[in-house]
């Protein structure tokens, strides 16, 4: 499979849009980091759906504070703007700051707020096959949109990361997606093991090094340790900070090479807001010719989705035996 390159596209109106289109059709997708001080990255990824063709889009959400009915919905109608290359990076909130935005619980401590992540991850995915592909009738023989047979009941309950209980009703509003799942992504940390174990992608923080040798650089499991963990099935990409000197941009190659041969499934690069036009420009013209050469890339079919580009399954729905 070709090594799977991704990157990171902050939400700004002009050097986000211009690096998204630069990238379009020549790595596999752009992580669109979550953010409260600015424009909500879920609706971002959604304005660049219609206007890329071959990007995926996975954009962040911090579900500590967000209604998962709300996430399940935004993120399955992404899927159709985007046609079929959407996915979701789910992380949380556990500062003062965040929770006083909502005002609706305390600030979360670490621990907690990823256990709640991890039964919003299962419920996300029960709400987007809460309707079965075929549920639209447009039965105009007896006035039926739907057939009310092909909707699952979601009755869901969860414990949110100030201990309270809380009930999610479904069906859906929405549709099930295209991809049946979008990929969901959770990036490795010392308090979510149970999040990753969910994950279809995992995240794994890494740093080049002075020889170049992968280095995990997270507090938790490291880059083999998740390889076991995860078994063969769970693409794991490597997160490091985009190459900005010639000599880090040159050494790209080699050190794609190494986190392959330990396991690695591709690398996401961490471009800040101000570089993210100029790194998309580089990524573009110089790295993934340099990965090609090597034999990591390999064209990928045109109209593709997420889940195929990223190596990963059709998804069944969870009520198939229903």
């Amino acid at each position: 499979m070709s090594f799977i390159i991704g990157t990171t596209i902050t939400a700004d109106p002009r050097t986000g849009l211009a690096a998204a289109k630069t990238v379009d059709g020549h790595i596999d997708f752009a992580l669109v980091p979550d953010a409260f001080d600015g424009i909500d990255a879920l609706e971002f990824a959604s304005w660049l759906g219609p206007i890329t063709s071959e990007l995926g889009l996975i954009p962040g959400v911090r579900v500590t504070h967000t209604e998962p009915f709300h996430v399940a919905t935004a993120s399955a109608t992404l899927d159709y703007t985007a046609r079929s290359r959407s996915g979701l990076s789910i992380g949380v909130s556990t500062s003062d700051a965040d929770a006083a935005l909502f005002g609706r619980r305390p600030a979360a401590d670490s621990a907690p707020a990823w256990a709640e992540a991890a039964q919003i991850i299962d419920l996300v995915r029960r709400l987007w096959d809460s309707w079965d592909d075929d549920a639209i009738i447009r039965d105009q023989s007896t006035d039926r949109y739907i057939d009310r047979d092909r909707l699952h009941i979601v009755d869901a309950q969860l414990s949110d990361s100030a201990g309270t209980d809380y009930s999610v009703l479904g069906p859906s509003i929405t549709p099930r997606p295209p991809q049946g799942h979008p990929p969901i992504v959770v990036r490795a940390d010392a308090d979510n093991a149970a999040a990753v174990e969910s994950a279809d992608i995992v995240f794994a923080d890494v740093d080049a090094g002075d020889a170049g040798v992968a280095e995990f650089t997270g507090a938790g499991p490291s880059l083999d340790e998740l390889k076991g963990l995860l078994g063969p099935k769970t693409p794991i990409l490597a997160r490091l900070a985009a190459p900005t000197s010639p000599v880090e941009v040159a050494r790209t190659t080699d050190f794609a090479l190494e986190l392959q041969s330990r396991g690695a499934s591709g690398i996401v690069f961490s471009a800040p807001r101000e570089e993210q036009l100029e790194f998309s420009i580089r990524l573009v013209s110089e790295i993934v010719p340099a990965l090609t050469a090597a034999g990591l890339r390999a064209p990928t079919a045109s109209g593709a989705d997420l889940r195929t580009r990223l190596g990963l399954p059709a998804a069944h729905s969870l009520y198939t035996h229903a």
